[in-house]
């Protein structure tokens, strides 16, 4: 393909016999965003009460702790909770890009269409009836959004598997389940209200190596769904009835992606809970500021999004607050900005 024939601002790198079609703009926002991570993860190794200086830092990751101390913060503590950060992150972002491509709406998210929900109240349900631990509502939330996918699916099969339906099925469901968990919560006495409460605001709390494998896990194989439906996901954008004239198979195509966003979706949440906005924002900001829906970079700025308001939870307040409060002022302040650059347009 010649260079005049590529979108503008597109080129093709070619080395032998391989030849790899690049959007300049994203490939670089993409590099600042992996450079920008890497400082973001350094900063949370140091920072706390219990302050490590950047040599001894270092000294640690390459297996040459100053003491033990040390070792067990940054290796046991810190380290971990940054990369269940990063992971929890891209996983949502990359499961509310797809629902947003999916249903043709930019509002819809896993936390508003009942993803989110339905897995909150199989987390609550372990929580609050069965008194499990971590692993156990880790699970429960796990099948709490298969559940939820799977309704939302048979009550549109039969109709077709349109976007404007799928957002009101999921809404719908969203809203019951939610009304579930209030009626959970209304059931047990206090303690067991308090954890609940706290695990349904979403938080990184004790979160190590044990709960980064299992959502590495979804996120690559949900990564190797997506991979598979790259050309079809591209054409889904430009409707059901152009992607249809391009050979599309629209039903058995919507089905392997809602799979891999529900994936993502129920793995974020079993991790760390239902953590609010991080889904919707970061495809937001990512396609304002690429002007693509390239996931490489929305995945890495939910992962950064996260991480921060993650830091901002511990170190900026008096007290350490669960990260989905910071999550929830953030997507706040996302939709007044919405709302003031749409009324400026207006």
């Amino acid at each position: 393909m010649s260079t005049s024939a590529l979108p503008r601002g597109e080129r093709v790198l070619r080395a032998r016999d391989l030849s790899i079609r690049v959007h300049v703009r994203t490939a670089w926002f993409t590099a600042g965003l992996f450079l920008l991570a890497l400082v973001v993860i350094a900063t949370s190794l140091v920072i706390g009460e219990y302050a490590i200086s950047v040599p001894d830092a270092v000294a640690t990751l390459f297996g040459s702790p100053p003491d033990r101390t040390t070792d067990f913060f940054i290796h046991e503590r810190r380290l971990p909770r940054a990369v269940v950060a990063m992971a929890v992150g891209a996983s949502l972002a990359v499961s509310g890009a797809l629902f947003c491509v999916l249903t043709r709406n930019p509002l819809a998210s896993p936390d508003i269409i009942g993803v989110t929900q339905g897995a909150s109240a199989g987390g609550a349900t372990v929580i609050l009836l069965l008194g499990g631990g971590i692993a156990q509502v880790s699970l429960g939330a796990f099948v709490g959004a298969a559940l939820t996918a799977g309704f939302m699916l048979t009550l549109t099969w039969w109709r077709g598997l349109s976007g404007a339906r799928l957002v009101l099925v999921g809404v719908a469901l969203g809203a019951m389940s939610m009304a579930y968990v209030a009626y959970l919560l209304s059931l047990v006495f206090v303690p067991g209200a308090v954890t609940a409460q706290v695990w349904l605001t979403g938080s990184l709390q004790g979160r190590g190596w044990a709960e980064l494998i299992p959502v590495v896990s979804c996120l690559t194989v949900a990564s190797a769904l997506i991979s598979g439906q790259t050309r079809n996901l591209r054409q889904l954008a430009l409707g059901d009835e152009v992607a249809t004239a391009l050979g599309v198979r629209l039903r058995n195509t919507r089905l392997v992606l809602i799979g891999a966003a529900t994936l993502l979706a129920g793995a974020a949440v079993a991790t760390a809970g239902p953590v609010s906005f991080v889904a919707l924002v970061a495809p937001h900001v990512s396609r304002l500021l690429t002007r693509t829906d390239h996931l490489l970079p929305a995945a890495l700025l939910g992962g950064l999004l996260l991480l921060i308001s993650d830091l901002l939870a511990q170190h900026a307040f008096a007290m350490p607050l669960p990260v989905g409060v910071v999550t929830v002022v953030v997507g706040g302040v996302f939709f007044l900005v919405l709302l003031w650059r749409e009324g400026r347009r207006g």
